[in-house]
């Protein structure tokens, strides 16, 4: 089996851990800081955005593309909690070792009492409220300009609508990852801030001669295109396909992500959804051990997409 040596691209712990590191200590965090700033639009219309931003593979924050979402001027952490205080929910399902079933209203709870305790920050993370809690929806709209989203022909109207919302504690972090089967990023920020670091498809960190990452070839690339922001409230992030991304939350916060696939990475969509149902079908038993990180959520994505489908598990062929 060939190895990936990009360690931006490799989901094993090892080059999870190294990746981790290399953002708190080292030329990559010193770059942070001074990283530019992702550019910012406002008043865009879908042309434009398509023109200048879409057709041309450049990410952009729609400065206040939200603003009047239901959900952005009127979402708390209570008042979600009383709206869906016993749906059930999986927190921390990122982290095999932490993943926990509870309810929506216990981990608001939860969080709330653990503020500034010093512990591990709460994370609701891939909340497919639509499957549990649908009508959160009348609050989020949906996008006019992610409408050229493929899957709804691929998958039906139902599970081209499954998005997802993330809800988490301040200081909570999503590792840097590209996102899979090869869809643009949608973010739009409900509650709270968020500071991103995003990298180009094309950044690359290879292991040296002895084993070392090659940090500081990371940092002089061209290719690798850092850049950081901050989502507020009523932002909406546009991250096209195989950017690299990475988010700290900066306080509780809630966000809503939205996939889109762009007609011209169909192909590719194609072959990493079997590839990873085969994988799923076919060796399940090494892949809890080499991606015990993922598994669980994997399998939380694919039941979700069955559910939309109308898709009935209990059965081989229809």
């Amino acid at each position: 089996m060939q190895t990936e040596r990009n360690l931006l691209k490799r989901r094993d712990i090892d080059a999870l851990t190294t990746v981790a590191a290399a953002f708190r200590s080292g030329p990559l965090a010193g770059l942070l800081d001074s990283a530019p700033e992702l550019e910012r639009r406002s008043g865009l219309t879908r042309e434009e955005f398509e023109r200048e931003y879409r057709f041309r593979g450049r990410p952009v924050v729609l400065d206040g593309y939200a603003a009047d979402w239901p959900s952005v001027r009127h979402w708390t952490f209570q008042n979600l909690a009383d709206r869906c205080a016993d749906v059930p929910v999986v927190v921390d399902s990122y982290r095999s070792e932490a993943a926990r079933r509870t309810t929506f209203g216990e981990f608001v709870t939860r969080l709330e009492a653990s503020a500034g305790s010093g512990a591990d920050p709460l994370y609701l993370q891939e909340w497919y409220y639509r499957t549990v809690a649908p009508e959160l929806a009348d609050d989020l709209p949906e996008l006019d300009i992610a409408q050229y989203d493929f899957r709804r022909d691929l998958y039906g109207e139902a599970a081209s609508t499954n998005h997802q919302l993330w809800i988490g504690q301040q200081g909570g972090i999503t590792r840097l990852h590209q996102d899979a089967y090869s869809v643009d990023v949608m973010h739009a920020q409900i509650v709270g801030e968020k500071l991103w670091h995003i990298m180009g498809p094309g950044a690359e960190l290879l292991p040296g001669p002895g084993g070392t990452a090659q940090l500081d070839a990371l940092c002089a690339s061209p290719g690798t295109r850092l850049m950081r922001f901050v989502l507020r409230p009523g932002d909406v992030l546009y991250l096209p396909a195989l950017w690299f991304h990475r988010i700290e939350l900066l306080s509780d916060s809630i966000g809503l992500g939205r996939k889109c696939l762009d007609q011209a990475h169909l192909g590719a969509h194609i072959r990493q959804r079997i590839g990873e149902l085969l994988a799923l079908a076919l060796n399940p038993d090494e892949l809890r051990v080499t991606h015990s990180e993922l598994f669980d959520v994997v399998i939380a994505r694919a039941r979700a997409l069955a559910d939309r489908m109308d898709i009935d598990l209990s059965r081989l062929r229809q």
